[in-house]
Protein backbone atom coordinates (compact mmCIF):
# COMPACT_ATOMS: atom_id res chain seq x y z
CA UNK A 1 0.00 0.00 0.00
CA UNK A 2 2.79 2.45 0.79
CA UNK A 3 4.47 1.76 -2.51
CA UNK A 4 1.24 2.40 -4.38
CA UNK A 5 0.74 5.67 -2.52
CA UNK A 6 4.24 6.84 -3.45
CA UNK A 7 3.63 5.99 -7.08
CA UNK A 8 0.36 7.95 -7.19
CA UNK A 9 1.97 10.89 -5.40
CA UNK A 10 4.88 10.85 -7.83
CA UNK A 11 2.56 10.91 -10.84
CA UNK A 12 0.69 13.88 -9.39
CA UNK A 13 3.93 15.79 -8.87
CA UNK A 14 4.98 15.08 -12.45
CA UNK A 15 1.68 16.31 -13.86
CA UNK A 16 1.74 19.45 -11.72
CA UNK A 17 5.25 20.22 -12.88
CA UNK A 18 4.00 20.45 -16.45
CA UNK A 19 1.19 22.91 -15.62
CA UNK A 20 3.30 26.13 -15.66
CA UNK A 21 4.73 25.18 -19.04
CA UNK A 22 1.28 24.45 -20.46
CA UNK A 23 -0.10 27.71 -19.06
CA UNK A 24 2.79 29.72 -20.49
CA UNK A 25 2.19 28.13 -23.89
CA UNK A 26 -1.50 29.10 -23.81
CA UNK A 27 -0.61 32.75 -22.91
CA UNK A 28 1.35 33.23 -26.15
CA UNK A 29 -1.20 35.20 -28.19
CA UNK A 30 -1.15 35.34 -31.95
CA UNK A 31 -1.85 38.73 -33.55
CA UNK A 32 -2.15 40.24 -36.99
CA UNK A 33 -1.78 43.95 -37.89
CA UNK A 34 -3.39 45.64 -40.90
CA UNK A 35 -3.52 49.26 -42.06
CA UNK A 36 -6.50 50.82 -43.82
CA UNK A 37 -7.13 54.10 -45.62
CA UNK A 38 -10.25 56.25 -45.75
CA UNK A 39 -10.97 59.17 -48.06
CA UNK A 40 -13.91 61.57 -48.19
CA UNK A 41 -14.42 64.39 -50.71
CA UNK A 42 -16.33 67.45 -49.54
CA UNK A 43 -17.12 70.66 -51.44
CA UNK A 44 -15.21 73.87 -50.79
CA UNK A 45 -17.73 76.40 -49.49
CA UNK A 46 -15.61 79.24 -48.08
CA UNK A 47 -13.07 81.70 -49.48
CA UNK A 48 -10.54 83.58 -47.35
CA UNK A 49 -8.66 86.45 -48.98
CA UNK A 50 -6.82 89.67 -48.14
CA UNK A 51 -7.73 93.15 -49.32
CA UNK A 52 -5.35 96.10 -49.10
CA UNK A 53 -5.53 99.87 -49.58
CA UNK A 54 -2.33 101.74 -50.48
CA UNK A 55 -1.84 105.51 -50.69
CA UNK A 56 1.08 107.92 -50.94
CA UNK A 57 1.34 111.56 -49.82
CA UNK A 58 3.91 114.21 -48.96
CA UNK A 59 3.58 113.61 -45.23
CA UNK A 60 2.97 110.53 -43.13
CA UNK A 61 -0.11 112.14 -41.58
CA UNK A 62 -1.67 112.85 -44.98
CA UNK A 63 -0.97 109.33 -46.25
CA UNK A 64 -2.38 107.71 -43.13
CA UNK A 65 -5.44 109.97 -43.13
CA UNK A 66 -6.24 109.08 -46.73
CA UNK A 67 -5.95 105.35 -46.01
CA UNK A 68 -7.92 105.64 -42.78
CA UNK A 69 -10.77 107.43 -44.54
CA UNK A 70 -10.93 104.85 -47.32
CA UNK A 71 -10.66 101.97 -44.85
CA UNK A 72 -13.63 103.28 -42.88
CA UNK A 73 -15.79 103.31 -46.01
CA UNK A 74 -14.47 99.91 -47.07
CA UNK A 75 -15.32 98.25 -43.76
CA UNK A 76 -18.84 99.65 -43.80
CA UNK A 77 -19.37 98.40 -47.36
CA UNK A 78 -17.96 94.97 -46.54
CA UNK A 79 -20.13 94.54 -43.46
CA UNK A 80 -23.17 95.36 -45.58
CA UNK A 81 -22.17 92.49 -47.91
CA UNK A 82 -22.49 90.07 -44.94
CA UNK A 83 -19.20 88.14 -44.96
CA UNK A 84 -18.47 85.40 -42.42
CA UNK A 85 -15.70 87.45 -40.78
CA UNK A 86 -13.52 90.57 -41.22
CA UNK A 87 -10.13 90.96 -39.53
CA UNK A 88 -7.52 93.72 -39.71
CA UNK A 89 -4.15 92.11 -40.48
CA UNK A 90 -1.85 95.06 -41.28
CA UNK A 91 -1.54 98.84 -40.78
CA UNK A 92 1.67 100.38 -42.15
CA UNK A 93 3.13 103.86 -42.66
CA UNK A 94 6.63 104.26 -44.07
CA UNK A 95 8.74 106.83 -45.93
CA UNK A 96 9.44 106.52 -49.64
CA UNK A 97 12.98 107.15 -50.76
CA UNK A 98 14.81 108.24 -53.87
CA UNK A 99 18.46 107.39 -54.51
CA UNK A 100 20.70 109.55 -56.70
CA UNK A 101 24.41 110.37 -56.67
CA UNK A 102 25.01 108.01 -53.75
CA UNK A 103 22.58 109.93 -51.59
CA UNK A 104 19.13 108.99 -50.33
CA UNK A 105 16.27 111.37 -49.85
CA UNK A 106 12.74 111.02 -48.47
CA UNK A 107 10.32 111.94 -51.23
CA UNK A 108 7.08 111.22 -49.40
CA UNK A 109 5.25 108.62 -47.37
CA UNK A 110 3.22 105.53 -48.16
CA UNK A 111 0.48 104.08 -46.01
CA UNK A 112 -1.40 100.80 -46.27
CA UNK A 113 -4.26 99.03 -44.54
CA UNK A 114 -5.08 95.33 -45.03
CA UNK A 115 -8.07 93.21 -44.11
CA UNK A 116 -8.57 89.46 -44.15
CA UNK A 117 -12.08 88.51 -45.17
CA UNK A 118 -13.80 85.13 -45.01
CA UNK A 119 -16.97 84.67 -47.00
CA UNK A 120 -19.18 82.06 -48.58
CA UNK A 121 -17.89 81.23 -52.03
CA UNK A 122 -21.26 82.25 -53.44
CA UNK A 123 -20.70 85.76 -51.98
CA UNK A 124 -16.94 86.07 -52.46
CA UNK A 125 -17.03 87.51 -55.98
CA UNK A 126 -19.53 90.18 -54.97
CA UNK A 127 -17.42 91.11 -51.94
CA UNK A 128 -14.25 91.45 -54.05
CA UNK A 129 -16.12 93.73 -56.45
CA UNK A 130 -17.44 95.80 -53.54
CA UNK A 131 -13.90 96.11 -52.18
CA UNK A 132 -12.52 97.27 -55.53
CA UNK A 133 -15.27 99.88 -55.74
CA UNK A 134 -14.24 101.19 -52.30
CA UNK A 135 -10.56 101.92 -52.81
CA UNK A 136 -8.90 98.51 -52.56
CA UNK A 137 -5.74 98.35 -54.67
CA UNK A 138 -4.60 94.78 -53.91
CA UNK A 139 -6.52 91.50 -53.71
CA UNK A 140 -4.52 88.42 -52.71
CA UNK A 141 -5.39 84.95 -53.98
CA UNK A 142 -8.14 83.36 -51.92
CA UNK A 143 -7.80 80.19 -49.87
CA UNK A 144 -10.76 77.98 -50.75
CA UNK A 145 -11.85 75.43 -48.17
CA UNK A 146 -14.72 73.57 -46.60
CA UNK A 147 -16.15 74.85 -43.35
CA UNK A 148 -14.57 73.59 -40.13
CA UNK A 149 -17.86 71.85 -39.24
CA UNK A 150 -18.02 69.93 -42.52
CA UNK A 151 -14.32 69.07 -42.32
CA UNK A 152 -14.74 67.66 -38.80
CA UNK A 153 -17.64 65.47 -39.98
CA UNK A 154 -15.60 64.28 -42.96
CA UNK A 155 -12.62 63.41 -40.75
CA UNK A 156 -14.81 61.14 -38.61
CA UNK A 157 -16.27 59.49 -41.71
CA UNK A 158 -12.76 58.96 -43.13
CA UNK A 159 -11.71 57.27 -39.87
CA UNK A 160 -14.71 54.92 -40.10
CA UNK A 161 -13.84 53.99 -43.69
CA UNK A 162 -10.18 53.45 -42.82
CA UNK A 163 -11.11 51.23 -39.87
CA UNK A 164 -13.40 49.09 -42.02
CA UNK A 165 -10.68 48.84 -44.67
CA UNK A 166 -8.13 47.61 -42.11
CA UNK A 167 -10.61 45.11 -40.62
CA UNK A 168 -11.52 43.71 -44.04
CA UNK A 169 -7.86 43.22 -44.94
CA UNK A 170 -7.15 41.39 -41.67
CA UNK A 171 -10.24 39.20 -42.01
CA UNK A 172 -9.37 38.32 -45.61
CA UNK A 173 -5.85 37.31 -44.64
CA UNK A 174 -7.07 35.14 -41.75
CA UNK A 175 -9.83 33.57 -43.84
CA UNK A 176 -7.24 32.42 -46.39
CA UNK A 177 -5.69 30.37 -43.57
CA UNK A 178 -9.03 29.15 -42.17
CA UNK A 179 -8.60 31.37 -39.13
CA UNK A 180 -10.82 33.98 -37.47
CA UNK A 181 -10.13 37.09 -35.43
CA UNK A 182 -11.04 36.76 -31.75
CA UNK A 183 -10.53 40.34 -30.58
CA UNK A 184 -9.00 43.75 -31.19
CA UNK A 185 -5.80 44.45 -29.27
CA UNK A 186 -4.77 47.90 -30.53
CA UNK A 187 -6.06 50.76 -32.70
CA UNK A 188 -3.88 53.56 -34.09
CA UNK A 189 -5.47 56.52 -35.89
CA UNK A 190 -3.61 59.03 -38.06
CA UNK A 191 -5.15 62.05 -39.73
CA UNK A 192 -3.31 63.84 -42.52
CA UNK A 193 -5.33 66.91 -43.37
CA UNK A 194 -3.20 70.08 -43.46
CA UNK A 195 -4.71 73.53 -43.79
CA UNK A 196 -5.51 74.24 -47.44
CA UNK A 197 -2.91 76.26 -49.34
CA UNK A 198 -3.83 79.42 -51.24
CA UNK A 199 -5.06 78.64 -54.72
CA UNK A 200 -5.58 81.30 -57.40
CA UNK A 201 -9.14 80.60 -58.46
CA UNK A 202 -10.59 84.03 -59.12
CA UNK A 203 -10.50 86.35 -62.09
CA UNK A 204 -11.33 90.05 -61.89
CA UNK A 205 -13.40 90.88 -64.97
CA UNK A 206 -14.20 94.41 -66.20
CA UNK A 207 -16.46 95.59 -68.98
CA UNK A 208 -14.87 97.18 -72.06
CA UNK A 209 -17.37 100.00 -72.03
CA UNK A 210 -18.49 102.12 -69.10
CA UNK A 211 -22.07 101.74 -70.35
CA UNK A 212 -21.91 97.93 -70.25
CA UNK A 213 -22.61 96.16 -66.96
CA UNK A 214 -19.51 94.43 -65.59
CA UNK A 215 -19.91 90.74 -64.78
CA UNK A 216 -19.23 89.73 -61.18
CA UNK A 217 -15.84 88.35 -60.24
CA UNK A 218 -15.89 84.61 -60.77
CA UNK A 219 -14.89 82.30 -57.90
CA UNK A 220 -14.61 78.64 -58.97
CA UNK A 221 -14.56 76.11 -56.12
CA UNK A 222 -13.35 72.54 -56.13
CA UNK A 223 -13.46 69.67 -53.62
CA UNK A 224 -11.40 69.06 -50.51
CA UNK A 225 -9.88 65.63 -49.90
CA UNK A 226 -10.08 64.50 -46.26
CA UNK A 227 -8.02 61.39 -45.44
CA UNK A 228 -7.37 59.10 -42.49
CA UNK A 229 -5.20 56.05 -41.82
CA UNK A 230 -6.06 53.43 -39.21
CA UNK A 231 -3.89 50.54 -38.04
CA UNK A 232 -5.58 47.57 -36.30
CA UNK A 233 -3.92 44.79 -34.33
CA UNK A 234 -6.23 41.76 -33.88
CA UNK A 235 -5.81 38.53 -31.99
CA UNK A 236 -6.72 35.17 -33.56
Amino acid sequence: MKVTARKVFGVLLLNLAWLPLASATNLVERTITASGNGEVLIPQTQATFQLAINQTAKTAKEAQLEVRTQADGLIKALKAANPISIETVAVNVAPTWSYANNTSKITGYSASYALQVKAKISDAGKIIDTAMDNGVTNVNNPVLSASSTERAKAELEAIKLATLDAKQQADASLAALNLKATGIKQINIQNSNPTPNPTPRYALMRADSANSPAPATSIEANQENVQANVSLTLSY
